[in-house]
Parts: C-alpha cells; structure tokens; sequence
C-alpha cells in the first residue's frame, strides 16, 4: 500500500505540482533504498537519486494529466500502466538505465505474487502492485459515499494481487548438473600492493575449489573478479586455473579481467575444461556507466572521483551462451543480471541455466548484495530457471525457478556451496513472447496522455 499516499496526493493535480510530489517520494525511495552509493562518495549518491527521482517525477505529472480525465475505478489501470511505462524508459536510459528499484523487486519473497513474472515479466508483477495500491485509492475515495463501493475497491485490491496464483509454478526437469559455487572472498585489511592482493583471492578460489573434489561437481562457478590478472599473459595464473580444473575434474566458469591495452580491458567469464584449458569465452555487453566506463570521459577529467576509474571497459556487441555436459548455459555479469530484457533475450535464446557472476565487495555489509540476490529471484521466476549467483564476497546463492533462495552463503566468509540443480525444460509464457507489457503500457501511456492534453486545450 505505500503507493497509494503518492496515487492520493498527485491525483488530479496540475502536470507541476505532481512532477514535484513524485520527484519527492522519489527522494525518499531511492535515497534509502542505494544509500550504500555513498561509499564511492557522496556526491555519486546524490546525482544518482536526483537522476531516478527524476522519473518519478515523470510518473507524477503524468498521473497528474490522466486522472483529471479518469475517476475511480476507472483511473486504476491507465495508472499502472504510467508506473511500468516509467519503469520501462528507466531501465533503458540514460547510458543503458538503471534497474535497481524495480517494484517486482520487492515481492522477492512472496512466491506467489512473483508468479505473475513469467507471464509479463517484472514488468506484469509491478502493474499488479500499482493497479491493488489504485484499487486501495479508490477504496479510500468512495468512503465518503458509498461504503458498499469502497468495500467493492478493496476486494478487487485483493483479487488483483491474487491473480498470479492462476499463473503456472515453473519448475525445471531436465537432466541434473551438480554445481558448486566458489565463494573466494575478498581481504578487507589487506596490506600489499593490488597485483598481491589479486593473487590472493586467485589463490583463496583455488584452495576452496581443490577442497570440493570429494563432492564430485560438474560444474564449478567463480565469480566476478576472481581472476583480476589476465591469465593469458601470465602463465603463473594459467597454471593456477589448471590445477584447480583439474583437482575437481569438471568444467569451470570463471569471472576475469583480460587486457587490452593500457586504457582498456574486457570484463569476462572465461568456459574453462576439466583440463583446465580455456574452451571459450564470454565478454560482458552491458557495463556499469562510472564503475567500469566513464561515458564522456575527455569532457568530465575534472571531477576527481573519476581517478578511482583509470581504466574504461569495452563491451561486446552480443551474448553468447557456454555448452556445459551438453546443454546451454547463460553467462551473465553482475550489473547485466539486473535486466530482466536482457536475461530474457540469453534464455530465448536456447539456455536452460542462469548463471549470475557478481563481484559487491565495494558495498561492503550494505543491503546491495541482498538486494542484488533480489534480482536473481525475479530473474529466476521471469524465465522458469535455475539461477547460480556467485557474489566474490557474497551473498552467493541458488535460486529456483520459482524464485525460492534454495540455498545462500553469508557475507564476508569465504566458503562454497554446492548442490544439485536441473536445466530447464520449458520456457516460460514471458521467455517465449518478451516486454509485450512494457510496450503496450508506453503507448497506452502516449494515447492517455495526449488525449488529456487535447481535451484541455479545446476545453471552452
């Protein structure tokens, strides 16, 4: 229900005053909910809640224009369908969009609400959540005439958020892959230089890897960042991977950094065989704008936070997916992770496994990587798989495909966890037809707006 005081406050207003409300309950949400960008600075915290506030506020003029033309019930859907508009555009601007917050996210837990997921996405989950909060409005509305209507509102609040439980469970029964994700973690009071200080969590992996090969993995994950030293170009590293391979015998994805030049590297996940030989590789495509580039670069030398970034990262063009024990499986890189179009775009594309390779040491004890295991639920629920997320300093977890944490690690522990998954079978209604939501709901969200804003003018 803690939209329905914004729904309340902006409804009817002018497009100014319901900007300004929206820009302040965006305020409000995303100052709590990253605050944890303060560790890289206060003032990257800042420009990143003003800057999704700022849809927010887009949200709020928006409902402003269209609930002056609707009322009641009938205002309900057209302003869930603004919020997934809204939603949609953040996820796509600016410099590729920025996910964290999504609605969906918050009903991680609430397996059944999450069912919704894989039929429209996170984008379904969260129209549900804002048309119940309408419903609620109304409710509240009609109090001060009917209350046979707003007891009617209510009930149809409580229909709305049952309405996923007519949505099929998805469950996986393909052939069985025993996992094993390799939580190194990362020193927190490390003394020396970088070079040891990556040769140290190389080695924390390695250790932990050759302890697992009396539980017979077929599959062995590490995450992002395990290998900051390009393993191509220093045959200590190289052997490093070989002699975990093949301690366990079985096939490895592992998270790394390979070289390019001295301004540019390749964030990747490299298909590593049980002979410990690199069979093949996978370069991230959606990087992290002032964490792994600096868009404009040459036109922003002068804010010295951005010296934290000596380096700028350069994206593929494409995903690709790793064969492992004969079936595919979709490689994704942290911040990818958050994008449910993504993820769905590398399932649809023959996958049948998930597997998430994080590196949120940065965030220290925040909140972010509980949040980001969020993520992986909804990411699981969208498309009916077996998420592996394997966090550097944790939280690592495996997720079901209904979004159950099935199993999870602590933070700041270096360990491993393992367990026996299944690739998928079928793919979900979401996987096979993709943001049909979204979509409608911004052109939905054109017509509303445009016809209010017609209607206006003409008015007499």
């Amino acid at each position: 229900m803690a939209l329905v005081p914004l729904l309340g406050a902006g409804s009817g207003q002018r497009p100014g005053r319901g900007a300004l409300l929206g820009f302040a309950f965006g305020i409000g949400f995303f100052g709590v909910l990253i605050y944890w960008f303060s560790l890289v600075g206060w003032l990257a915290w800042v420009l990143a809640v003003l800057l999704e506030s700022l849809f927010v506020a887009l949200f709020g003029a928006s409902w402003a224009i269209v609930s002056r033309r609707l009322h009641g019930i009938f205002a309900v859907p057209m302003g869930a369908a603004l919020w997934v508009a809204t939603e949609y555009l953040r996820s796509r601007v600016p410099w590729g969009g920025f996910t964290w917050g999504e609605l969906a996210q918050s009903q991680h837990n609430l397996l059944w609400v999450l069912r919704s997921a894989g039929i429209a996405g996170a984008w379904g989950t969260g129209f549900l959540i804002v048309a119940a909060n309408g419903f609620l409005y109304a409710g509240l509305l009609s109090l001060r005439g009917s209350r046979a209507r707003a007891a009617g509102c209510v009930l149809a609040a409580g229909v709305t958020l049952c309405l996923p439980l007519a949505a099929p469970t998805s469950s996986a029964t393909g052939p069985p892959l025993r996992v094993a994700v390799v939580q190194g973690n990362v020193p927190r009071s490390f003394t020396g230089n970088t070079l040891a200080k990556e040769q140290h969590i190389m080695r924390s992996h390695v250790r932990l890897t050759e302890q697992l090969a009396s539980q017979h993995p077929d599959l062995v994950v590490w995450p992002e960042s395990a290998v900051g030293i390009d393993p191509r170009r220093d045959p200590a590293v190289a052997r490093e991977l070989t002699t975990a391979a093949r301690a366990v015998h079985a096939q490895m994805i592992v998270g790394a950094n390979l070289d390019v030049d001295p301004e540019h590297y390749k964030v990747v996940a490299l298909l590593v065989s049980p002979r410990g030989k690199i069979s093949d590789i996978y370069q991230k495509t959606h990087l992290v704008p002032f964490g792994e580039y600096v868009p404009g670069r040459r036109f922003l030398s002068w804010v010295p936070m951005l010296e934290q970034i000596p380096e700028d990262a350069i994206p593929a063009a494409h995903g690709k997916l790793f064969t492992v024990h004969g079936q595919k499986v979709a490689p994704v890189l942290s911040f990818e992770g958050d994008f449910g179009s993504l993820v769905r775009g590398r399932i649809a594309m023959g996958a049948h496994l998930l597997v998430v390779a994080t590196n949120t040491s940065t965030w220290g004890t925040t909140p972010a990587s509980a949040q980001h295991v969020a993520m992986s639920q909804v990411r699981a629920a969208e498309n009916g798989v077996w998420v592996v997320h394997a966090a550097l300093s944790g939280i690592s977890a495996f997720i079901a495909p209904d979004g159950a944490v099935a199993a999870s690690t602590p933070l700041w522990r270096a360990t491993s966890i393992v367990r026996t998954l299944h690739f998928s079978t079928a793919e979900t209604f979401y996987t096979r037809t993709g943001d049909w939501l979204p979509i409608g709901c911004l052109g939905a969200s054109v017509i509303a707006l445009g016809m209010s804003l017609i209607r206006r003018r003409n008015k007499p």
